[in-house]
């Protein structure tokens, strides 16, 4: 992978519908200033509703290459309200998950 391909990481959480608006307002304070400060740029923000009582809100982030992301996560590691922000998510999330991806290369 070259270290300038940018990446994408897709973060989708399924939760209650009628828990759903209180967690994204949550994630807008607490969680995205400190993302956007990691590097994570341009959030996405998709609701997709799953079922008559589920929601997934799917967020895509962009970084601008590998080095980023590891330095993002580093970051995050280090960050104790990263981990409480995500503990108090599965509290209340049915599922959630994380997929980071990259444009692939073609060779010539």
């Amino acid at each position: 992978m070259n270290p300038a391909t940018p990446v994408r990481v897709l973060d989708r959480v399924v939760l209650p519908a009628d828990r759903a608006q209180d967690w994204l307002a949550r994630w807008r304070g607490d969680y995205l200033p400190g993302a956007t400060a990691r590097g994570l740029r341009a959030p996405q923000v998709l609701r997709e509703h799953t079922g008559t009582d589920s929601v997934a809100l799917q967020i895509i982030w962009e970084l601008p290459g590998i080095y980023d992301f590891y330095g993002m996560r580093a970051a995050a590691a280090a960050d104790p309200a990263v981990a409480a922000f995500w503990s108090d998510t599965d509290a209340v999330a049915l599922t959630r998950e994380r997929h980071v991806m990259a444009m692939q290369e073609e060779s010539v």
